[in-house]
């Protein structure tokens, strides 16, 4: 079941119950006006702070074309300063010029000399950027709008539901215009291109079956392929053991375990929708290869169910002058196979007549007529149809 990954109504909803599609295809969308909204006023943000941050890390040329050509203005005003002083200096020393004219002359050059100094720094300044702490400072605003924008674009992707495999859409759980919340199935979707087969395997022979075994199923509506056979219908499959669920159905009363089987499945992709061979629900029958044991086999006709057990009714030996008669014999079933079922039961042996048509209506040392016999391949034990007398 593929759910919703947002709260909103739905706006788009394009596939179909039997369709198949891709990893990836879109299968739901819901309304996102106002998120695109936000997102695009974030993104511009984002990028006005990047802007901020490389003005700080690159000046402008022209801002470090002014600061050298202020650089080069006040060298110059320092030299005719330094010049002006030193003609000064030596018509001071001829009596040529007063001593306020000269104490002019030097106070024009340290003042020349010292904006030269403040416009060389104010030059380093502008040519190497912003301070170190100024740079930090936008680079980390910079980096958390960014992830604010991330944020917005995943919140944007949870609003668009995507197949998470191929698979079939076998079943449809909203409808557009419907509000959905976030986790609400969306639709199931089915993945055949491997199929798992849960069959229930009694205690008594659980301990056969592992992980990784192979096994072999017959799967009836399963599609024949070049080269394989099919009776009635039914195809057989091979699968592996992918787990043994270590827990039976007691509170159910069942003491069979679950085992869980790995089918490699067909998908004719030639087909519009492809069509695969096997389909979700189907029934099949496992056959499982185990410890090979001696048993007693009858029948499957040939046993009576009911509330108080199991049982097969036996028919006696023949005695000169005497009708034939049968004795009710409890029985413990076992594995089945094919038209047989493997029974334990007391006096019971190979090459008994066992009754196998309406043994229903007899009761224990009742006479009967053997109408039939049946082949010996019906049962090991043997069988009959029998009729009461």
């Amino acid at each position: 079941m593929v759910a919703s990954g947002a709260d909103g109504v739905v706006a788009e909803y394009p596939v179909e119950v039997g369709e198949f599609v891709a990893a990836g295809t879109l299968l739901s969308r819901l309304r996102m006006e106002s998120t695109d909204l936000e997102l695009q006023e974030q993104e511009a943000l984002t990028a006005a702070r990047a802007a901020e941050l490389a003005e700080l890390q690159t000046p402008r040329k022209e801002d470090v074309e002014e600061a050298q050509a202020r650089v080069q203005a006040l060298q110059v005003t320092l030299s005719n300063a330094e010049r002006r002083l030193e003609e000064l200096r030596a018509l001071s020393r001829r009596g040529a010029s007063t001593q306020s004219e000269l104490r002019d002359a030097e106070d024009a050059f340290d003042s020349a000399e010292q904006n030269l100094l403040a416009a060389r720094a104010a030059f380093q300044r502008t040519a190497s950027g912003a301070r170190a702490e100024q740079k930090l400072q936008a680079q980390s605003m910079l980096e958390s709008q960014q992830k604010h924008v991330e944020y917005l674009r995943a919140e944007r992707e949870k609003r668009l539901t995507k197949a998470p495999f191929d698979g079939f859409v076998v079943e449809e759980h909203t409808y557009v215009g419907q509000w959905l919340s976030k986790g609400a199935p969306v639709l199931t979707l089915a993945r055949l291109d491997e199929v798992e087969v849960e069959v229930q395997i009694d205690q008594q022979y659980i301990d056969q079956v592992s992980a990784g075994r192979e096994v072999s199923l017959r799967i009836s509506g399963s599609g024949v392929s070049a080269g394989d056979r099919a009776v009635d219908g039914v195809r057989e499959w091979t699968g592996q053991v992918a787990a043994v669920v270590p827990r039976s159905n007691w509170e159910k009363g069942s003491r069979s375990f679950p085992v869980i089987i790995r089918v490699r499945n067909e998908i004719d992709l030639s087909t519009s929708p492809p069509t695969p061979a096997l389909r979700e629900g189907m029934m099949a029958e496992a056959a499982f290869r185990g410890v090979s044991v001696k048993a007693l086999l009858v029948p499957k006709d040939s046993v009576v169910r009911t509330s108080r057990g199991a049982f097969v009714f036996v028919v006696n030996p023949a005695e000169a002058g005497k009708p034939l008669s049968v004795r009710q014999v409890m029985v413990t079933l076992g594995l089945g196979t094919g038209l047989r079922i493997q029974v334990q039961g007391e006096s019971l042996a190979a090459g008994q007549q066992v009754v196998t048509e309406g043994a229903e209506r007899l009761r224990a040392f009742q006479t009967v007529t053997v109408m039939a016999a049946a082949s010996g391949e019906a049962a090991a034990a043997g069988s009959a149809e029998a009729a009461p007398r």
